[in-house]
């Protein structure tokens, strides 16, 4: 169970779960292929493959949630309610191989920024939909609840 499953609120879920792309992967292999005779390499291995294994970030159906870290654990979250915007950028080989950068922008100060990650514009469409359903959603209730009175 990732860190992320274990600290969901009551009721919430996971709407999309966003990866690292495989190339992050081979540089690390390559590193180590490629420098392993030195300690260089293998030092950046490690630390390649702990951080790779370390950071998680979703969208469930209420956030989003970034964590980093090994031993401490650092997590940033927005409440879908709180996005204002998003930048994803690709660059000609992100476009070719499939990755790109993804910036949250949230109200005020707030702002998550996600890895190099694999398929943004997926993960993009996942924060849009959840976002779009949560005020759906908050809508339906300020309804029912004018109903009622």
């Amino acid at each position: 169970m990732t860190y992320i499953e274990k600290h969901l609120d009551e009721g919430e879920s996971i709407v999309r779960v966003g990866r690292f792309h495989w190339l992050w992967y081979a540089r690390a292999w390559a590193a180590l292929i490629l420098f392993g005779w030195l300690i260089v390499g293998l030092i950046y291995f490690i630390y390649e493959m702990i951080r790779l294994v370390t950071t998680e970030f979703a969208v469930t159906d209420r956030r989003l949630v970034k964590k980093t870290g090994f031993i401490a654990a650092n997590v940033d979250q927005m409440s879908l309610e709180a996005i204002e915007g998003a930048s994803m950028r690709q660059g000609i080989i992100g476009r070719i191989f499939g990755f790109g950068n993804l910036d949250i922008e949230g109200r005020g100060e707030g702002e998550v920024d996600f890895p190099i990650m694999a398929a943004p514009a997926k993960f993009l469409k996942a924060v849009n939909e959840a976002r779009s359903t949560a005020e759906r959603a908050a809508v339906d209730r300020l309804a029912d609840d004018l109903g009622r009175r």
